[in-house]
């Protein structure tokens, strides 16, 4: 009998402490998204296209729906959050950007999430080619624009809900001359096959040496001549990192500030360069000109064939360039050659020659008023005219083309000369005729080979 009752016992001391260990055990609870799913009735496309640059209010209980593509998390946004739409087949993504006056947004507006806008009395304009929804801002000159949505109302504008896509359903891949497009505004882009410029390599993502604005601008190219900037904040945490010395991807959103590019990374995993950088045997960045002096640089020949006016040199937001302008020149015709120093092509193999070239002011697409490039192996540095010269096929800017937007030349293939060559780059242009008084800009001239 005792040992059945101790038996017993036994039992019910271990079903007891059994039962205590499961009903102290909590439940973890599953977190539930509970946000409201609201009635979109207006595209995004649609708000565009009645969008300007003059700011409006929207006068209509209209609803929209847009993706998050930027992030503050890393510092590198500053109370802004840029949106696109989803592109489809026929569709391209539109994007566009909302100030808010709030920092850590990440927090509630994460990236991928779809997001839906309340646009009554809210504000649009357009700026810079791009897109505003926000509040109203007025300037101490009295003019209006779009300005950050408040604390106390950019959550009530702004409701985030409880779908969020995959990054790769937002980004596009895109060439970068396909991309220094209005239309690409504040979407997310990734550039493939890329590097920064040399004067990057070796420093810092931000320098207070290159401070424009808060942030530091580098320029990242492609091998065909074409360039945006690369802009890092101070406040970005990864603003000390090195520039990497490499080629490779770059993924961020698309900005843009008077007619500059401007892509802006969200955090430093946008940028993957582990492939080997290509260097330029013969480069000019024009760097070290004097502004608005007649451009003077070693081995460079600035040669007037008529008229009077010369290549000079210009500075612009600290970027220097050669230009010819003859805006004023009371002449009838005037031509002036830009020729770089003998090119040596027999160290090299597969050359092929880039640069990016801008406009202002040209009113009509002429050989009265043109830009063109020449090669010739038998210039003596001072007679153009007994040289020969032979044009080659460059993209160019045109009428058509933005004032002050450089585009690139393609990749122009130089791997037919040998021995030494000169690159030249010929205007002409009339002073007398205003129809054919534009300007030309050449940057970044540079040869590439094995």
């Amino acid at each position: 009998m005792k040992t059945t009752f101790n038996n017993l016992f036994f039992s019910i001391v271990i079903a007891i402490a059994f039962t205590s260990c499961v009903n102290d055990e909590v439940a973890i609870p599953k977190l539930m998204c509970t946000q409201p799913d609201l009635t979109v009735n207006r595209t995004v496309a649609e708000v565009r296209e009645n969008a300007n640059a003059i700011v409006s209010q929207y006068k209509y209980d209209d609803i929209i729906e847009a993706y998050i593509v930027s992030s503050d998390e890393s510092g590198n946004f500053f109370k802004s959050i840029s949106f696109q739409t989803l592109a489809t087949a026929t569709t391209p993504a539109i994007g566009f950007s909302v100030p808010v006056d709030a920092t850590n947004l990440y927090i509630d507006y994460r990236l991928g999430n779809k997001v839906y806008l309340k646009l009554k009395d809210q504000y649009t304009d357009i700026l810079f080619g791009g897109m505003r929804i926000g509040s109203i801002f007025v300037n101490s000159y009295n003019e209006g624009g779009v300005g950050r949505l408040s604390q106390n109302d950019y959550k009530k504008v702004l409701n985030a809900s409880c779908t969020t896509v995959k990054e790769e359903l937002l980004v596009k891949t895109i060439s970068m001359e396909e991309v220094l497009n209005d239309s690409n505004l504040n979407t997310l882009v990734e550039l493939s096959d890329v590097q920064f410029t040399a004067d990057a390599i070796g420093r810092h993502y931000f320098e207070e040496t290159n401070n424009v604005g808060g942030a530091t601008n580098w320029g990242l190219m492609d091998k065909l001549g074409n360039q945006v900037y690369f802009r890092t904040s101070s406040f970005a945490d990864f603003s000390s990192n090195l520039v990497p010395n490499g080629s490779g991807k770059v993924r961020g959103v698309l900005t843009k500030y008077g007619t500059d590019y401007q892509l802006l990374p969200r955090s430093a995993k946008d940028v993957v360069m582990t492939g080997t950088r290509a260097a330029p045997f013969f480069s000019q960045d024009f760097e070290t000109v004097i502004d608005k002096s007649n451009l003077s640089l070693p081995g460079w020949a600035n040669i007037v064939q008529k008229g009077a006016l010369s290549w000079k040199g210009t500075v612009y937001s600290g970027n220097g360039y050669a230009e010819f302008n003859i805006s004023g020149a009371k002449v009838v015709s005037n031509v002036a050659w830009l020729i770089s120093p003998k090119i040596d092509m027999d160290k090299h193999t597969n050359e092929v020659l880039t640069f990016r070239a801008a406009q202002h002011h040209l009113d009509v697409d002429s050989q009265l008023n043109s830009l063109e490039v020449y090669v010739s192996t038998n210039f003596d540095g001072l007679n153009v005219a007994s040289a020969t010269w032979i044009p080659v096929l460059a993209k160019l800017p045109k009428q058509a083309t933005p004032w002050y937007q450089f585009v690139g030349s393609g990749a122009i293939d130089l791997s037919s000369y040998k021995g030494k060559i000169n690159i030249a780059f010929k205007y002409t242009g009339s002073g007398r005729n205003l129809a054919l008084d534009g300007a030309f800009q050449v940057d970044d001239v540079q040869v590439f080979g094995n």
